[in-house]
């Protein structure tokens, strides 16, 4: 009897001993990986204080959390939130999504500041040997207010953006060369463009972009490096319709000069479509081109783009 009660007994020991190594083990590798996530970050951010950034999660996952997270570009854009929360599977550290973001706030160079609004936001940056794989971004609606107007009153309006999506990805056999595509929808301007371009209105219907970027992974790190490396973005299907003017079945070459100023030209058929209608008998070649940073449709300057750096 007492040889059966002791092989019982040990036959409960052995497997809840074993669940308590694997559990401490676990324990220990949670433990030390958040810690090298946090020193990993904390390295990538030098200007966000360490004691801002929390790792917690455990055991079921990594959740990356930034207190007063504070992002800014060399040429004056920047953000911010509040509060800031990523999150990977302890079985899948290349693969980060965004939880979700506190008062984030757009920050032009300027030094005006817009309170972001976003439905059905989704994000996610899949990391291969520490490099970027795969960036997506999605939303159903995007919309800039005035940050002093956080209800998001119709006073406080400064642009909007429809259904969009933002995707990147990194050719699995040359990693510094990628692939991206952008599509937008449904844009308001803050306000309409100057002079003669004003017939354009304050209205962008959609934009899509789409087409290989030459040292990829240089532009993602630094836009300066990438303009130094001679980097450019080699458009293979470009689309806009704003106001009255479409342009389709575009393409062409977009880069950076030494100065940091937006350049290229795309080509493509353009038609004429006020209120909507198309005018066939009016598509004809046409190009944008992009000079020290000025966008030129139709002979008029309409927008200038953001410089890269200074």
């Amino acid at each position: 009897m007492s040889k059966s009660r002791s092989t019982s007994l040990a036959g409960l020991v052995i497997p809840l001993g074993l669940g308590a190594l694997v559990l401490a083990g676990y324990s220990i590798y949670w433990v030390q990986t958040a810690r090298a996530i946090k020193a990993t970050c904390a390295k990538a951010m030098p200007n966000q204080p360490t004691s801002s950034i929390r790792v917690t999660g455990f055991p079921y996952r990594f959740e990356m959390r930034f207190k007063d997270l504070k992002l800014a570009s060399p040429v004056g854009f920047g953000f911010e939130a509040s509060r800031f929360v990523v999150a990977a599977s302890p079985f899948n550290l290349n693969l980060w999504v965004l939880e979700g973001a506190l008062d984030p706030t757009l920050i032009t160079p300027k030094g005006s500041r817009h309170l972001l609004f976003a439905t059905d936001l989704r994000a996610s940056l899949r990391l291969r040997d520490r490099q970027v794989a795969r960036l997506s971004v999605t939303f159903k609606d995007l919309k800039g207010v005035d940050a002093a107007f956080k209800s998001g009153a119709a006073s406080s309006f400064v642009w909007q953006v429809g259904p969009s999506a933002m995707h990147v990805i990194a050719d699995p056999k040359d990693s510094n060369r990628l692939a991206m595509s952008l599509e937008m929808a449904d844009m308001v301007l803050s306000q309409a463009p100057n002079g003669q371009a004003r017939l354009l209105g304050d209205r962008i219907t959609r934009i899509r972009l789409a087409g290989p970027i030459s040292q990829g992974q240089t532009l993602l790190k630094s836009a300066k490096r990438w303009a130094d490396a001679q980097g450019n973005f080699t458009l293979m299907a470009a689309e806009l319709v704003w106001g009255p003017v479409s342009l389709t079945h575009g393409g062409g070459i977009v880069s950076l000069n030494p100065s940091g100023d937006w350049q290229g030209q795309i080509r493509g058929t353009g038609a004429l479509k006020p209120e909507g209608l198309s005018l066939h008998g009016l598509e004809t070649p046409i190009e944008v081109r992009i000079v020290d940073g000025w966008i030129d449709l139709l002979g008029y300057k309409v927008s200038r783009l953001p410089k890269a750096f200074d």
